[in-house]
């Protein structure tokens, strides 16, 4: 599902309004974190809270309540995860 590209919107127009959704955080080293999207900042700083972690192989490595996730090393973040993976999503 493309997302319309609406004059002046940016990323963290597209992030901010992704709050409360689930979504895929990927890292610089091959981890992912899916979880709910509770708060991002002006750096693309991440919190997720429900959240479920990914090695680089995909394989689940842990669960937690809430992480934080510097935006520095973040590669992408996937909104609206919840309906595109439903199946992985739920966990």
């Amino acid at each position: 599902m493309a997302v319309p590209r609406v004059r002046g919107a940016t990323p963290l127009k597209y992030l901010k309004g992704a709050v409360n959704q689930i979504v895929l955080v990927k890292l610089k080293d091959g981890y992912e974190y899916i979880g709910t999207l509770d708060l991002v900042d002006h750096t693309m700083n991440v919190v997720l809270s429900n959240c479920q972690e990914y090695d680089d192989n995909g394989r689940p490595t842990a669960r937690y309540g809430k992480v934080l996730i510097r935006g520095s090393h973040i590669v992408f973040i996937s909104i609206n995860y919840g309906q595109v993976a439903p199946e992985i999503a739920v966990g």
